[in-house]
């Protein structure tokens, strides 16, 4: 599959003053800053992520950073845009004219363009009948475990191969799991109400459209949006916004993650399912910062792993296994989480 233009910006440099300033510039010449931060904090497989347009590259002091640029040289698969190491002060007098000129090079390098979204082509009616394997046992402590209150947040990134891959995890959670689900998948607008019949026909959980409006709930599953972007309200409900996803697939894992993480933070957790590309590296990298879990589906069982062996290689995978085993992890994991709070 193709990856379509979009207009992802990484910037790295030394300081947070100089990170803040670049992200101004970068953000007002029409960007999006996918990625903001120092050399020494940089995950070096994020270089080849497809999903980068342009590295936007300012250090004062080059030669303290030879191992770091040789790496850089050496992996980045974008262009990149070295600054000229004398960022003037936003008072100062050639500010304005040094804001134009690295934006005419942003430009020149990686010209904005409108993101043409496409996504992979399923047969959902191919996918199984009926559950293959019986609905796993919740343990007695979840079971009386307290229900009022919204328990961890799980995000399911699935591109090709995802539906079959989510549809195996899903049909093997009991419905009275302490736990939540944003399924995020990549695929057609107009396929999407398959998709929710496809692969809700037989879980337990309750599966169904991020409606604007809606409340999270415990046992539920959320299929994300293709065409718009949502964003959270601190009360856990779900808000369109009247824009497209960035990067160059809806919905974006990446998009969503970060997005995701500014509300429920150490308490949202994803899991990266089958898929071509790298769409979820860098919101997986934002989420196990932020103290989430990620997990990703093991390469053997996936029609396509790429995208879990992206966020493996950025360092924010934890585990890997089966769907069906990462459904079981995934009860052992919430009863762990109970046995500490109890």
């Amino acid at each position: 599959m193709q990856v379509a233009q979009h207009n992802r910006v990484g910037i790295i440099a030394e300081t947070p003053l100089a990170q803040h300033q670049l992200q101004k510039v970068v953000e007002e010449a029409g960007y999006e800053v996918a990625v903001n931060t120092s050399p020494e904090r940089l995950k070096l497989d994020l270089l080849s992520n497809e999903t980068i347009r342009v590295w936007v590259v300012e250090l004062e002091d080059h030669e303290a950073w030879e191992a770091f640029l040789h790496e850089l040289l050496e992996r980045a698969e974008a262009p990149i845009l070295f600054g000229d190491a004398n960022l003037p002060g936003k008072n100062d007098e050639g500010y304005l004219r040094w804001m134009r000129r690295m934006q005419s090079k942003l430009n020149e390098v990686a010209p904005v363009v409108e993101a043409p979204k496409t996504a992979p082509v399923f047969d959902l009616d191919s996918l199984p009948k009926r559950a293959e394997v019986p609905v796993y046992a919740l343990p007695e402590s979840l079971k009386q475990a307290k229900r009022t209150e919204l328990g961890p947040l799980w995000v399911l990134c699935a591109s090709l191969g995802g539906p079959e891959a989510v549809k195996r995890f899903l049909d093997v959670i009991p419905g009275e799991v302490p736990a939540s689900f944003l399924y995020a998948q990549h695929i057609d607008a107009g396929c999407l109400m398959a998709l929710e019949q496809s692969v809700g026909r037989h879980t337990q959980l309750t599966l169904s459209a991020a409606e604007h409006g809606c409340q999270l709930e415990n046992g539920h599953v959320y299929v994300v949006p293709v065409n718009h972007e949502i964003r959270f309200t601190e009360n856990h409900g779900i808000l369109w916004q009247n824009n497209p996803w960035s990067g160059p697939y809806g919905p974006s894992h990446d998009h969503l993650l970060n997005n995701v993480v500014k509300v429920f933070g150490e308490r949202a957790h994803a899991i990266v399912f089958s898929g071509m590309g790298s769409d979820g590296a860098l919101g997986a990298t934002a989420m196990a910062s932020a103290g989430g879990t990620v997990w990703a589906q093991s390469q053997d069982s996936c029609v396509q792993s790429s995208m879990p062996d992206s966020a493996d290689r950025a360092g924010a995978v934890s585990w890997r296994d089966t769907p069906e085993a990462l459904a079981q992890r995934l009860i052992d994991w919430l009863s762990e989480q109970q046995s500490r709070v109890a």
